[in-house]
Formats: structure tokens, C-alpha cells, sequence
């Protein structure tokens, strides 16, 4: 073992879980931006999710030459399955995850224990991220100076509240541009066997978290849109995959008035009750605007109401709270005919916003 390993051993141990399925044409990218990090201390743990490639022979060749590098070979059970496993055997104090077709800066790991050095208070540090629908490389350098320059600190209670009622843009709900304390994500689970699962993970564990902090520096490269990736953009693939998404936020809602029922409490920022205000908001801002999808095409509307249907039903006895006015005359729409929040409230919506862009005025972020 190196001097430089040895020294590592002072520091925290970071578990970087990669789950690989399907990439031999990127992994070796990403697996070196992880073993050249400037952070020495890893664990890096390879899930081959049952890949038929030569990607689990890959694996296999970087645990060979790097002592820090643990590989899982399991039957193909999704990215759900994948990560859990990763988990299941993760031992170091924090736990990052990384996509595989993806990568690293080299200094992000070492920015994450800056964050956590600097407030040892924190549960959760995010980072932005570089996405390139291309997947072409990028220009974007690492971090420098002050890792913590424009952070913002907040806490659990803050981020939930931030995060169903859209009252600021953060946090994302995306688990490879995050390190997390291990302890608080021991107990909570990927929903395994469903895409988008990411989004579920975090409206669960978010509640726990007693303080936040967005590190304001981009550390990760999104190769968006790869032919093959669960987000890839054809409405023929994106339609399907929202029952995913909506089935696993219903869960969520439905375990939480159980628990509710049964008189349990909860050790987070925030009450059960509160908890389940801000996962109703969230699956009615979803059912409002789904993920992916272009709402100004007429088809795409179409083909989304019988999609849509069931959870409106079982949303529309259910308070909904959102910091946007127009949020929630759209929401009394859609709960009243779901046609006419298609048909009329949606084209009428696009018009109001092309009128103001075309006037230089404010229209939400996500419009642009």
C-alpha cells in the first residue's frame, strides 16, 4: 500500500456506489474520475446489475488493480436494485452515488468533506452538475477557491417545504450529484423495479434531514439523453415510465396516513401530518406538469389524460398547497375536468407565457 493511501486512512471514508449495466463504451471514464480523485479515502463499490457486455469483466480488471475498488456481481434487477446492494455493503461515514455512464471532477469528493469539515452539523451536501445532451466532454473546470463561496445552508424542515412548494429552486431530486451521511440513509430504501425512482427516495428521506447545504459549484458531468438511459426523452418511452413515478409517490402518501392512523411520530423537522401536505403537493405539482413530457403537443396531452386519470382521482379529496397562485387555479381545473385543464387551461397557459417572454418579461425558469 502507498504512503499516500496510508495518510488517506486519517480522513473519512466516502462509499462512491456505481451501479453498471450496459456501458462498456463509458465506464472506464467514470471509474477513473472516481480513482483519481484528489480524495483518497474511497470505497468504490461496482454493482454489475447482471450486465451482458464486458462491463462485469471491466469490474472485475479495477478491483484487481486498485485495493479500494469492491465489486457485486448480481442478477439484473435495475438501477433501484442495483444501488440498494451497494447499500447493503457500503461502509464508509458518507456515500455518494454515481451513474455510470457519467463522471467526476476531480476535486469533488475533497469539496464534499470541505462542506462537511466546515459544518459538521450537515446530513446532506448537493452540488450542481454540467448536463449535455451531446454527451460530448465539457469545459467546465474544477472547483476553485472557496468551495463554500456560494453556499446556502438550510434546514430539514426548510427543504422539504422548498421542495413541494416550489418556493425556491433547490434542492433537485437526483441522487448522483449528492453525498450524504451515511447514518441518514440507513433505513431508507430505492423502490426497486420502478424508474424515476429517485424522486420517491428523496421525498421520504428529505424529512430527516436536520440541515442542508447547496454547494454552488459544478462537480458532475450528466451525460443527458443517451440512447438507452431511463430518461431518454421519446414520448413512447417517457409515458410509460410516469406510471413508475406516480405509483411510487402514492406509496409514499398512502404509508404516511397509515402511520398517521396508528398514532406513530416521526424524529425529522417536520410532523407525519406535515409530511404528507408536502408529498400531496408534490404528486399534484407532478399531475400538473409531468416530467419530460411537452405539454404544448396536443397528442402528448392526449395520450397522458388516461395516465393521469386514476391519481387525480385519488388526489382530488386531498388538500393540495402550493406557493404559486396560478399552481393552484390549474390544480381546481384539472381536479374539476381533467379535459379542460388539457384542452383549454394548457394552450392558454403557453400563449399567457410567449406573450410575456415576447415583452421581456419574468416567466418561470423552466419555461426559458
Amino acid at each position: 500500500m502507498s504512503p499516500d493511501f496510508e495518510a488517506a486512512k486519517s480522513t473519512p471514508l466516502v462509499s462512491v456506489i456505481i451501479p453498471v449495466y450496459k456501458v462498456e463504451d463509458y465506464l472506464a471514464e467514470c471509474v477513473d474520475s472516481v480513482i483519481n480523485q484528489t480524495y483518497r479515502n474511497l470505497e468504490i463499490i461496482l454493482v454489475d446489475d447482471g450486465s451482458p457486455d464486458g462491463c462485469g469483466a471491466m469490474c472485475d480488471a479495477y478491483a484487481a488493480q486498485d485495493e479500494r475498488v469492491r465489486v457485486i456481481h448480481r442478477p439484473n434487477g435495475g438501477l433501484s436494485a442495483a444501488r440498494n446492494s451497494g447499500m447493503d455493503i457500503a461502509t464508509g461515514e458518507f456515500i455518494t452515488f454515481l451513474d455510470s455512464d457519467d463522471w467526476m471532477y476531480r476535486g469533488t469528493i475533497e469539496g464534499y468533506m470541505q462542506c462537511f469539515a466546515k459544518h459538521p452539523e450537515l446530513d446532506l451536501v448537493e452540488s450542481r452538475i454540467y448536463s449535455s445532451s451531446s454527451g460530448e466532454p465539457c469545459n467546465v473546470g474544477e472547483y476553485i477557491g472557496d468551495p463554500l463561496a456560494e453556499a446556502k445552508i438550510v434546514t430539514g424542515a426548510e427543504l422539504i417545504r422548498s421542495f413541494c412548494m416550489d418556493t425556491w429552486p433547490i434542492p433537485s431530486c437526483i441522487a448522483w450529484n449528492k453525498c450524504y451521511r451515511k447514518k441518514l440513509v440507513d433505513g431508507h430504501r430505492f423502490f426497486e423495479g420502478r424508474v424515476w425512482e429517485d424522486y420517491a427516495f428523496h421525498l421520504s428521506l428529505f424529512p430527516y434531514v436536520k440541515l442542508y447545504l447547496r454547494w454552488d459549484q459544478v462537480n458532475y458531468y450528466y451525460r443527458e439523453n443517451r440512447e438507452g438511459s431511463i430518461t431518454e426523452r421519446k414520448p413512447s418511452l417517457i409515458i410509460p415510465k410516469l406510471v413508475d413515478s406516480y405509483e411510487n409517490q402514492k406509496q409514499i402518501i398512502v404509508d404516511l396516513e397509515t402511520k398517521i392512523a396508528r398514532g406513530e411520530t416521526m424524529s425529522g423537522g417536520i410532523s407525519l401530518e406535515e409530511h404528507r401536505l408536502y408529498a400531496l403537493s408534490q404528486f399534484g405539482s407532478q399531475l400538473l406538469a409531468p416530467s419530460y413530457c411537452d405539454l404544448r403537443i396536443r397528442s402528448v396531452r392526449t395520450k397522458l389524460i388516461p395516465v393521469v386519470r386514476p391519481y387525480v382521482k385519488f388526489i382530488a379529496t386531498r388538500p393540495y398547497r402550493s406557493a404559486s397562485r396560478l399552481n393552484r387555479l390549474a390544480y381546481r381545473i384539472m381536479i374539476f375536468s381533467l379535459p379542460i385543464y388539457m384542452y383549454l387551461y394548457l394552450p392558454l397557459s403557453f400563449m399567457y407565457l410567449d406573450v410575456k417572454k415576447s415583452l421581456g418579461l419574468r416567466v418561470p425558469p423552466a419555461y426559458k
